[in-house]
């Protein structure tokens, strides 16, 4: 099971889309799970209404595989190609996170997420509402392989880079992220709602609240 999270929203320049993606599957991915503690990576595009078009979750071995000089090379150097794709993104997300609650060890075809901040000092009264109330019983249902709630570490994910120059705006943050996992559609958007997520967190006060369904593209596991 893996300790660490890196999660990818965003969307892509119009015109940009079909050479984004080629280069997504074809140098990104592979160049990410390539590095020392990097596990596997899986590609989503959203199948409902809403911003953040896409969706790359990576699972690592540990947060400390962030600080690794390998990743951190890649990052104040890339590629051509990364260069030329770097402004295309849009909206763009980025959260380092490690992982505060999971039950199930299947990667789900389906992925709800659900990004938000908790109001502060209520942060660890929202996250065992999550991993208790919300989450904990959902991987009991018909279709559903996954539950994860992540906590960001913020100087992780935020750390300036070369690649984050190259991108129009400065990145957006996420305190937290819940992840439901499963096989179909339906069984991932009836978990959401059962869940209670999204009015729950309302009710909380929690800010920057942004749910999506995605669909996986694809997966490369080391």
């Amino acid at each position: 099971m893996s300790d660490a999270v890196l999660g990818v929203w965003g969307d892509v320049e119009a015109g940009a889309e079909p050479e984004f993606n080629e280069w997504y599957h074809r140098e990104h991915v592979p160049q990410r799970v390539g590095m020392p503690g990097w596990r596997s990576g899986r590609r989503y595009r959203r199948v409902d209404r809403g911003r953040h078009r896409y969706v790359a979750i990576y699972e690592l071995d540990s947060l400390a595989c962030f600080d690794d000089p390998v990743y951190r090379d890649v990052l104040d150097r890339p590629t051509e190609w990364t260069r030329r794709m770097m402004p295309s993104f849009r909206n763009f997300v980025r959260a380092s996170c490690r992982v505060r609650f999971v039950s199930g060890e299947v990667a789900g075809g389906f992925v709800a997420t659900v990004r938000f901040d908790p109001p502060e000092g209520e942060r660890e009264a929202v996250v065992r509402w999550i991993a208790g109330q919300a989450l904990h019983d959902l991987r009991d249902r018909s279709g559903i392989t996954r539950v994860q709630l992540l906590e960001a570490d913020s100087g992780r994910s935020l750390t300036p880079t070369t690649e984050q120059q190259l991108r129009v705006g400065p990145d957006g943050r996420s305190a937290f992220v819940a992840i439901i996992e499963g096989t179909d559609r339906a069984a991932v958007e009836a978990a959401l709602a059962e869940s209670g997520i999204e009015s729950g967190l309302a009710a909380r006060q929690a800010r920057d609240v942004e749910a999506g369904i995605y669909q996986l593209m694809f997966a490369l596991t080391r």
